[in-house]
Order: structure tokens, then C-alpha cells, then sequence
């Protein structure tokens, strides 16, 4: 099941992404094709599909790290494609956490997660100290932050990006297969600072091929194929036997 829980309160939540009839071509390839989705607050929604199916290259049309081509993208009701927009405010509100970490090799941990935050946000040196520390404690690695990436494990450099995107503070964090490039044994770790992430109220889009995972965390799944979105699966239905001849023949493959 998702991590929705039964309330008597009904809320109304406001949709932080908004993606609408969006085309992205790659040397005159349709990688994207009319993909429409809506991300409401606090939501988590994960995509699955096989690989080529336009997954990531949706995630890096979120945050501007690949432009589309036709239709729109909103963040907060805000056309992110307008002329005006700063890319950078955008990857703010947006972040990734990717397959390779991409941490600065040259930085410490701790600077590793304050670089932005003091960049971008102006936080002042005893900010940024405090809520590195408070970060690291939360992803269990306190102890390595004026370690250097080259001394840590792939699971320990997964786990700094996910600090360092939490210090952003987005609006959305987007996750592309963040647990792929790992060894098996290190898969565990990284999950589960990214279940205690998006159980604390994050909105999430998470690409990932660790179905137990997804139906553990997600909201909604969405399964994308030949770049477009063929069906929205409930988590409780991710299964082999699913009646979506495509979507079952690709689950029985990894289930």
C-alpha cells in the first residue's frame, strides 16, 4: 500500500508540478511524447518503466536540466519555460538526486552540503554549520563531515546528495534511480533514508526500478513506455499479474 493515511479531515492540496502535453526530441526522436502529470503537495509519485521509456529525461525536464520542446511545465503555478525565469531559482525549487552522486570531489562533506544553501540563500556560517550537522545526523553520517568523497562508500556518497538536496529546502526533490549505480549490499541504506525523506512530508518524484520500494512509498506509480505515460497503477496493484499486457510483462521481469 502507499503511505496515504485514513483521516476525517478532507484536504485540499495545491499541485506543485504541473506538467502539461510536454514533447522532447533528441536528434529529431521523440524521446517524450504529449506527457501530461500532476504532482499535488506532499504527494510522492514514482515512475517505472523499462529503460529508454523517458523517465529521467521527464525528471530533467523538471528542473531545466533538458528543455522541451513543446507544451508547459509549472512549478507553483509558475511557467518555468517563461523567457524571464532563473534556472538556478528553478533548480531551488526542484532538486535532483542522481544515479552518480555528482558531489564535488574537490569539497568536503559538510561543504558539500552547505555550498548552496550559503550561495544561494545567504546563510551565514553558523546556519550552514548547524544545519549540516543536522542534516548529517538525520542520514546517519555525522561522523564523516570533513570526510572527502573519494573516501566513501557509494551508499555514504548517496546518502550526502540526498543531505545536500534536503538542504535546499525545494519545493520537489526528483530521485533518478538513485540506488542503480550501487553495489546490492548498499541498495538497503539508501532507501531507507529515502523513505524516512519522503515520510516527512516531502513531495517526491522518484524513478526507480525497486518495486518493493515504490509500493511501499508511493502514492501513485506511474508507468511510462515509449515515451509516454500508458497507465497510473496503484500501489496495491503492483503486480505481475497486472491486466496491461506491457506493464505485466515488464513487472514479471523484475518482481
Amino acid at each position: 500500500m502507499g503511505r496515504n493515511k485514513k483521516s476525517n479531515v478532507i484536504e485540499i492540496k495545491n499541485n506543485v508540478i504541473e506538467i502539461r502535453n510536454i514533447r522532447k526530441d533528441f536528434d529529431q526522436q521523440t524521446v517524450l511524447e504529449n506527457v501530461s502529470l500532476s504532482v499535488r503537495e506532499n504527494e510522492v509519485v514514482v515512475i517505472i518503466g523499462p529503460s529508454g521509456s523517458g523517465k529521467s529525461t521527464l525528471l530533467r525536464c523538471i528542473n531545466k536540466l533538458e528543455k522541451i520542446d513543446d507544451g508547459k511545465i509549472l512549478i507553483d503555478q509558475e511557467d518555468i519555460y517563461r523567457k524571464d525565469i532563473n534556472n538556478n531559482a528553478i533548480r531551488e525549487q526542484a532538486v535532483m538526486v542522481f544515479q552518480h552522486f555528482n558531489l564535488f570531489a574537490n569539497l568536503t562533506v559538510k561543504k558539500n552540503i552547505t555550498l548552496g544553501p550559503e550561495k544561494l540563500q545567504g546563510l551565514s556560517q553558523q546556519e550552514s554549520d548547524e544545519l549540516s550537522e543536522t542534516l548529517l545526523q538525520r542520514v546517519g553520517l555525522l561522523d564523516k563531515k570533513d570526510a572527502y568523497p573519494e573516501n566513501l562508500s557509494g551508499g555514504q556518497k548517496q546518502r550526502i546528495a540526498i543531505a545536500r538536496a534536503l538542504a535546499m529546502k525545494p519545493k520537489v526533490i526528483l530521485f533518478d534511480e538513485p540506488t542503480s549505480a550501487l553495489d546490492p549490499e548498499m541498495v538497503g541504506e539508501v532507501l531507507s533514508v529515502m523513505k524516512e525523506t519522503v515520510k516527512g512530508g516531502m513531495t517526491a518524484v522518484i524513478v526507480t526500478h525497486e518495486m518493493n520500494f515504490a509500493k511501499e512509498v508511493a502514492d501513485r506509480i506511474i508507468f511510462m513506455d515509449q515515451g509516454k505515460i500508458v497507465a497510473e497503477i496503484a500501489p496495491e496493484n503492483l503486480d505481475a499479474s497486472h491486466e496491461n499486457q506491457r506493464i505485466s510483462s515488464f513487472l514479471q521481469k523484475i518482481v
